[in-house]
């Protein structure tokens, strides 16, 4: 299920950016200080933002990753305080 959000988001981000550049190179005129040009770029950096988010809600085993690496950078700050007190 997660591979599926995942290309299912990759794309929705990616196929409006991918079309205007397609139709392009097929000598159609294409305004890329325009508009639309803007919001597939604007798509494209979502598709970055959105798949740590995916993973983080249904991929239990990058919730546990997360977990673990916070814990050990959590213990080496807790030890330096403990130690100079």
């Amino acid at each position: 299920m997660t591979s599926l959000m995942v290309c299912c988001g990759f794309i929705a981000c990616w196929s409006l950016n991918e079309i205007l550049f397609f139709v392009n190179t097929i000598h159609y005129v294409i305004d890329f200080s325009g508009w639309l040009y803007h919001f597939s770029v604007v798509l494209v950096f979502i598709n970055s933002c959105i798949n740590p988010l995916i993973y983080a809600a249904k991929y239990h085993e990058f919730q546990k990753a997360v977990k673990r690496m916070l814990k050990k950078q959590v213990e080496p700050s807790a030890m330096q305080t403990s130690s100079t007190a």
